[in-house]
């Protein structure tokens, strides 16, 4: 068996009107579980789904009811009883689980559980229950059993609890042979006459005097509570209570009821949250359309402004196109001057070059011219200076030199 630790020995409280429910198949693994049974064990929907039931079993629970639950459903029966589960932190939480199985062609096919809290008195007793179970399991001597969620006692006390819950056609039965046996009494004690007719009257008498009131407090009134709580589950009324203390048949029909109604309750309680989270969110989507439009018609008149500016916009741009036209065509005018430009500075160019090259030439006569002054100068220096030696002769001479 599984122990789950650590434990705080810390109850957890939770609401007395909220239905615990899972699904789980068989082999034990939850295959769906409400919100608030996943709220309650402390888990989230995640860590709980296709994790073995035992995950929530506190050490607390002896394993012969876990026993007679495996035992119970598996041959197709609900099973109900009083169950103390651990939390994923270590507290415990006290449910009433009820377990039915999910049949197809008679055979289980999953098993569903609907758990609703008990009441202090019922924890308390169920607590002191297990642990009398417990200390009975380890001693060896076991004086309590469990039998369909039922509680029953060991040896004679058990069997005349299990011969009370017999069902209708044993009772008849047993009943009839009791009063058969009365009926023959006078013939085995050897009774005649007017005293056996007395003794067998009186017999008979009593006998159905008994058997009518037994059969009116055992079976006449469970079948009128059976019908009184089929009536309110007919009628959707859920709220109702129903006792399920009966001898065996009955009391098995009066548990199935009390099962389909806490079923119903679970269904219709998880339908309901349901339907309030779609209200929710249709108000919501409701809202959202709201500002959407809102958003929307003022994205109207933001896009007609935008229309607006975008034709001013088409209006710049065409004289725009104008003018980059009237620029294009005044560029390639200017090109067109630009190049003559060009050309006429090419052709300076090439006349400043003659020009330089002229330059060039004349200084390179202004130089000839130079050397020839200065020789000449030379020459006519020599000159005078021959024609002041010569006096009066060469007068003529320095003339001729001086030009």
């Amino acid at each position: 068996m599984r122990v789950n630790v650590p434990v705080t020995g810390r109850g957890y409280d939770y609401p007395a009107d909220e239905l615990l429910v899972s699904l789980t198949n068989t082999r034990g693994e939850i295959t769906h579980c409400n919100p608030a049974f996943a709220r309650v064990s402390g888990y989230s929907h995640e860590e709980l789904m296709g994790q073995p039931h035992n995950l929530v079993r506190h050490p607390d629970m002896p394993p012969a009811a876990f026993k007679d639950l495996w035992s119970t459903i598996g041959r197709g029966k609900p099973w109900t009883g009083l169950v103390k589960n651990r939390r994923k932190n270590g507290d415990h939480y006290w449910v009433r689980a009820n377990v039915v199985p999910v049949l197809e062609r008679g055979k289980p096919v999953g098993y569903m559980s609907v758990r609703v809290k008990p009441s202090a008195d019922e924890v308390a007793a169920a607590d002191a229950l297990y642990a009398r179970m417990r200390a009975e399991a380890q001693s060896g001597r076991v004086t309590l059993v469990l039998r369909e969620g039922e509680l029953l006692h060991a040896g004679p006390r058990g069997w005349v609890e299990r011969l009370v819950r017999l069902g209708l056609t044993a009772h008849m039965a047993l009943t009839l042979a009791v009063l058969s046996f009365a009926v023959l009494l006078p013939d085995v004690l050897g009774l005649a006459g007017w005293a056996a007719v007395a003794w067998r009257a009186a017999a008979l008498g009593l006998g159905a005097g008994v058997m009518l009131n037994y059969f009116h407090r055992h079976f006449s009134t469970a079948l009128e509570e059976a019908e009184r709580f089929a009536g309110d589950i007919a009628g959707c009324n859920l709220a109702t209570t129903a006792r399920t203390d009966y001898s065996a048949s009955l009391g098995a029909l009066m548990r199935r009821l009390v099962q389909i109604q806490i079923n119903l309750r679970a269904v219709v309680g998880d339908v309901r949250n349901e339907v309030q989270g779609f209200s929710a969110a249709a108000t919501q989507v409701a809202q959202g359309g709201r500002e959407l439009s809102a958003r929307t018609e003022a994205q109207a008149g933001s896009l007609q402004q935008t229309a607006a500016a975008m034709e001013e916009l088409a209006s710049t741009v065409a004289h725009t196109a104008d003018a980059a036209a009237q620029m294009a065509s005044e560029s390639e005018r200017n090109m067109a001057v630009a190049s003559r430009g060009g050309a006429a500075i090419a052709e300076v160019a090439q006349s400043m070059e003659h020009i330089r090259r002229s330059s060039a030439r004349m200084g390179e006569i202004i130089g000839v011219i130079e050397s020839i002054a200065f020789q000449t100068n030379l020459l006519a220096l020599n000159a005078a200076v021959e024609a002041a030696r010569a006096g009066e002769q060469g007068r003529g001479f320095a003339v001729v030199a001086g030009e």
